[in-house]
């Protein structure tokens, strides 16, 4: 019976069906004439069991099977999306132009096409951000006396795009990616406006150093394909973003909400729309909170965020004395209670990369998974990936020493989905 065949397929000591056995177990005789019983939606409820990657491979099992996973009805039902554990950073190699290459986290490295050769062609092409398994890109060309771009996003893994233009906003712009494949296949960029009209900037500079008061937010839907017009800021008159000077991370996105690493001892939340803003305010340490950054004068790259295991984790820099790293994972979501998850002196477990004549202010905190923390330490020459494990203090170099690997780094995670543009 049908009802049978579900639970041999699906629900058999509680597991996962393997594809390969489905199909197998689809192909023999008494098992296929079983499964042409079966109903659609007793097929699409097997099928929402296997991975995005052999579904795809399962479209081959008959003609039936390929109308059933195609059809529009059943595509919300079914896996569209397969994001592999993080695989390594992406960085521009500046020596070759629109040529990028990868610091492996894993072994063997993973294989992308170091030119992006399935994107259309420019003059310049600028990694921005990632998020998620999706980058974000700015495509440059040279019209008459000026330079303008569009901004692409893009799976390097499953060779699709989309290209769209930037808000023509007058005003410098800060952009940031949002996308969470679980939710949904579109995406969302931001454009954070900030305030420079008192500085002297070059026209073609649309990110000028230091930071600025945040007046504005723009935002792009893949889902309508326009621009949203500019949304007051609805945080603060004060409120700055910090500036990713050596690649770590400054923002998140997860429920639905960007996360910004401000100046001020905050991180600063946005949703899709700009209609709900807010902030959430970082630990305290030792009787002071904890800064997004060191006062305007101070160099360094002082916070970095992260989302590990679903809880949104702030790592905090004190570069004075033995450099200290304090990880705080924020327990309660909306009611902003931070918890001390670990605390590290570089100084004791790098002492190896010390050695390599590089020191505590060229490493730069670009990842944390769980109990792990990973370090990339650049000396404006050479980059070298570290992990370092919390429980057992282990450090481990993840990479050979790599030449001409400028900031930013921008974590590479394999992304296979159906498309960048299907309904949620």
């Amino acid at each position: 019976t049908p009802s049978l065949l579900l639970r041999r397929l699906c629900v058999r000591h509680r597991r996962r069906p393997k594809p390969q056995a489905l199909a197998a177990a689809i192909s023999n005789g008494s098992t296929s004439a079983m499964a042409e019983e079966l109903t659609d939606d007793l097929l699409v409820e097997i099928l929402s069991r296997v991975p995005y990657k052999s579904l795809c491979r399962l479209k081959c099992v008959s003609m039936r099977w390929r109308r059933v996973i195609s059809h529009p009805d059943h595509r919300r039902q079914l896996p569209r999306h397969h994001l592999q554990p993080l695989a390594g950073f992406l960085y521009a190699d500046y020596r070759v132009l629109n040529r990028f290459q990868i610091v492996p986290a894993l072994d063997p490295p993973p294989l992308i096409d170091p030119s992006f050769s399935f994107l259309p062609k420019c003059d310049d092409l600028q990694l921005v951000d990632s998020c998620n398994g999706l980058l974000l890109c700015r495509c440059w060309n040279q019209l008459n006396e000026h330079r303008t771009f569009n901004y692409v996003v893009c799976s390097p893994t499953a060779k699709k795009f989309v290209v769209f233009p930037d808000s023509t906003c007058s005003k410098k712009v800060r952009p940031f990616l949002g996308f969470d494949p679980a939710v949904s296949s579109h995406f969302h960029v931001f454009e954070v406006v900030e305030d420079w009209d008192y500085y002297d900037c070059d026209d073609d500079d649309l990110e000028c150093d230091g930071v600025e008061d945040v007046v504005g937010l723009r935002i792009y839907s893949s889902e309508t394909g326009v621009w949203s017009d500019e949304i007051d800021n609805g945080w603060s008159n004060r409120i700055r973003i910090r500036r990713d000077q050596k690649g770590g991370s400054k923002s998140v996105f997860f429920n639905g909400m960007l996360h910004l690493v401000a100046i001020q001892p905050v991180v600063a939340v946005v949703d899709v729309e700009g209609k709900n803003w807010r902030t959430i305010p970082l630990a305290h340490k030792d009787g002071s909170p904890l800064c997004g950054a060191h006062p305007p004068c101070a160099s360094g790259p002082e916070g970095f965020i992260a989302l590990s295991r679903g809880l949104l984790h702030f790592a905090s820099t004190d570069s004075y004395g033995d450099w200290e790293i304090s990880v705080w994972v924020l327990d309660d979501y909306y009611g902003g209670q931070w918890t001390l998850q670990h605390t590290v002196s570089t100084m004791r477990p790098f002492e190896r990369m010390m050695r390599r004549r590089m020191n505590p202010d060229d490493c730069t905190l670009v990842w944390i998974e769980g109990r792990k923390m990973f370090f990339m330490f650049y000396d404006y020459v050479h980059c070298i990936l570290t992990s370092y494990e919390m429980d057992s203090g282990e450090v481990r170099c993840l990479s050979r020493p790599r030449s001409y690997c400028e900031p930013p780094y921008l974590p590479y995670i394999p992304l296979f989905l159906e498309s960048l543009a299907d309904g949620p």
